[in-house]
């Protein structure tokens, strides 16, 4: 048998340096997919849900693919990419698309005879009037799976969907009703038909709260305007100080006539009262003289107790005999001297 050539210590340590080398390079390898496993760890905020999208389709299947508050595992990139929604914050937007910047100025700029359509917006009303309007919308994400596959640009498919609400509402309302007697209805009816059209368009968004932060009419023609407005102010003025007035005299005549029945209930109650004690003030004397007793006697004890009564109560008195025929009579007036000082 041959004897194995002996190693020489270059060979040696260049296999331990290898040996060395590979283990590193291990440890290296794991280090990094610790990482890249460890790295796709992830937190939901309360006010947010998560979908995950692998290899750009949406994983998961039915109420699984939305994933809710919390912390969640995913795939890193390239596999997998986290899409976080804030289905709970309330985005602002402003539509200016029928306003007229002129009248945003601070100095009233020169009028012209006709509107710039590119420059300055309107919307017409039912009785083809133009106004000028600026509105403030508020919305908010409620379907996460429409709002990731149908929306790429969500403020302008908001802004798309309510130009096209406030078009279709303002022709319904004439100028009066648009700019002043029904603007509650007319904000409503564009923020239902709004909310109607984001549903057709399965995008996941809906219109919260919708405000009409201003409306005016023309510059051209705004005195005109404003001068009905004012007549119309000083007539509700007329008409609130005509229903106060008439409010004043009716409850003035209420308290009179409340007054008057009180008056007329009490003397009521008073008379039926007497009429009750002199009821039974004659029944009395009625009992008393009804067993045998001469009825004469009885009305003269009545009348002699009812002038006492009536005489009482006077504190001048003149009493008249009656006068003799054929003589001559006088009369004789007893003055009260307490009335007179004594004298």
């Amino acid at each position: 048998m041959k004897d194995k050539p002996a190693s020489t210590p270059a060979l040696e340590y260049f296999a331990r340096a290898l040996k060395i080398s590979f283990g590193f390079l291990k440890f290296f390898i794991l280090l990094i997919l610790f990482y890249y496993l460890f790295s796709g760890i992830f937190s939901v905020k309360q006010d947010e849900v998560a979908v995950i999208l692998r290899f750009g389709k949406i994983a998961g299947v039915g109420e699984k693919r939305v994933l809710k508050p919390g912390f969640h595992w995913a795939f890193p990139e390239p596999i997998d990419k986290v899409i976080k929604i804030p289905i709970k914050k309330i985005k602002t937007l402003t539509i200016e698309d029928f306003w007229n910047p002129d009248l945003d100025a601070k100095e009233k700029p020169k009028t012209q005879p006709f509107l710039i359509p590119w420059r300055e917006g309107y919307a017409i009303t039912g009785d083809i009037n133009l106004i000028h309007m600026k509105w403030q919308v508020e919305y908010k994400i409620t379907d996460p799976i429409s709002y990731i596959v149908n929306v790429k640009d969500e403020e302008k498919i908001v802004k798309d969907a309510l130009c096209q609400a406030i078009i279709r509402t303002t022709a319904t309302f004439n100028v009066d009703e648009a700019l002043r007697a029904k603007l509650e209805r007319l904000v409503e009816k564009t923020k239902v038909y709004a909310n109607k059209k984001l549903k057709e368009l399965d995008v996941g968004l809906e219109i919260v709260s919708l405000y009409l932060a201003r409306s005016q009419p023309p510059l051209q023609v705004s005195e005109a305007f404003n001068k009905v407005i004012r007549a119309e102010q000083i007539k509700s003025a007329k008409i609130n100080e005509a229903k106060g007035y008439a409010n004043r005299v009716i409850n003035t005549a209420k308290g009179e006539a409340a007054k008057i029945i009180a008056s007329a209930l009490t003397y009521k109650n008073e008379v039926v009262n007497q009429a009750k004690a002199d009821a039974e003030y004659i029944l009395k004397l009625t009992r008393r003289y009804s067993e045998g007793k001469d009825l004469d006697t009885y009305l003269d004890y009545f009348y002699q107790e009812k002038m006492e009564e009536i005489l009482s109560r006077i504190k001048g008195k003149f009493i008249l005999r009656e006068p003799v025929p054929g003589r001559e009579n006088e009369l004789r007036l007893i003055i009260s001297r307490e009335k007179w000082g004594g004298k």
